[in-house]
């Protein structure tokens, strides 16, 4: 389905150009793009005159809206210094031993675990800051589950404490310091659980399925942890993140245009507001969000679509203020970006770095 709608946008783009060569006179491109492209254009077709000059129009009146709401982040659109990730120090390959892995999960002071297709979690350490002589330890397996581990978390105050979701649909609490590291499971979910994040006060964590629920949990007097709420959406739930310093999460679903924002600082999941991902404010579906994050220090939410396509908005007030391209999906892909510590700078999984200055990518680099 997610083709076919892909498709049809291809022939709309085509046809608009088709429809502006006509109208402006120019017959033998348009010959050559009709040649080239398979598609007919046939004049009687126009149901309205005009209509790329009426969208790019309406693109530019938008963007010069956007640019507003840009101003309340201006430090984030000023010039970078040209310092960023341009080369390999350090791969998986130095853990995993040429298995294949789903999720990787660093701490600030380089602690790594990956989560692999076999039910196994892979634990190492890497000398920091990273250099081409940085040295790894030798890596520690522990098999903690059924299914492929799809989703890792570190606490955010308690290193040895990690969370884990699997795709045999339980959520696990792991004390990575005892010989047997399972501290609590939880069989909450009927499908995949492909989220799993510790709020920032470690109190409270949030689970995300393919089952249309997150379920959020709250620590007990005793120390252990509890189911609280279950929400529930209308598609599956692709993307989760945690606003910085606060308990306040965003969750990104498949087939829907809002972004849904909760807070759990209470211990319970209070709903705070929709944000409508259409800049326009209507209600179509032509992408999903799959990963979402805050930019260093909190204003900005970035979210990676599985099209060739990343949104910046404004979080407050929950309008767009760039949009950025070069990111190459589809349909199958897993987007993942990070941002720089600088702010200035994205970090896309499809390997292109993207400054905040323009929508233009910076560099292409490939790694895998």
């Amino acid at each position: 389905l997610l083709a076919l709608k892909m498709a049809m946008e291809r022939k709309r783009v085509i046809k608009l150009i088709s429809q502006y060569l006509y109208e402006h006179d120019f017959p033998l491109t348009l010959k050559a793009l009709e040649a080239e492209s398979g598609s007919i254009f046939r004049g009687e077709s126009i149901l309205k005159t005009g209509e790329l000059e009426s969208i790019l129009d309406e693109h530019e009146q938008s963007r010069q809206e956007r640019m507003r709401y840009a101003s309340s982040v201006f430090e984030l659109f000023e010039q970078g210094e040209g310092e960023y990730v341009q080369k390999l120090l350090c791969s998986t390959e130095d853990f995993s031993d040429g298995e294949n892995l789903l999720v990787v999960r660093m701490t600030r002071d380089g602690g790594i675990v990956l989560g692999s297709s076999k039910g196994k979690i892979i634990m190492g350490e890497v000398s920091l800051p990273l250099t081409e002589d940085s040295a790894t330890s030798i890596p520690t397996e522990r098999n903690i589950c059924k299914g492929a581990v799809l989703c890792l978390d570190f606490h955010p105050k308690q290193r040895n404490i990690l969370l884990c979701g699997s795709m045999d649909r339980s959520v696990l609490v792991l004390d990575l310091e005892k010989e047997d590291p399972l501290v609590q499971k939880f069989q909450n979910h009927s499908k995949y659980v492909v989220r799993c994040l510790w709020a920032p006060s470690g109190s409270s964590f949030v689970t995300g399925s393919y089952d249309r629920t997150v379920c959020t949990y709250s620590k007990c007097s005793d120390g252990s942890y509890q189911k609280k709420d279950v929400l529930r959406f209308k598609g599956a739930v692709e993307a989760l993140c945690f606003k910085e310093e606060l308990d306040i999460f965003v969750v990104g679903i498949r087939d829907d245009n809002m972004l849904h924002c909760y807070d759990l600082s209470s211990g319970s999941a209070l709903k705070l507001c929709d944000i409508n991902l259409n800049s326009f404010g209507d209600n179509y579906v032509s992408f999903t969000p799959m990963h979402l994050s805050f930019s260093p220090g909190g204003k900005c939410l970035l979210i990676s679509t599985d099209h060739d396509r990343l949104i910046l908005i404004q979080f407050e007030e929950g309008k767009q203020i760039a949009n950025f391209y070069g990111a190459a999906n589809d349909e199958f892909s897993q987007p993942r970006h990070c941002w720089d510590p600088s702010g200035r700078y994205i970090y896309s999984v499809s390997c292109c770095i993207l400054p905040l200055l323009s929508t233009a990518s910076l560099s292409i680099f490939r790694p895998h």
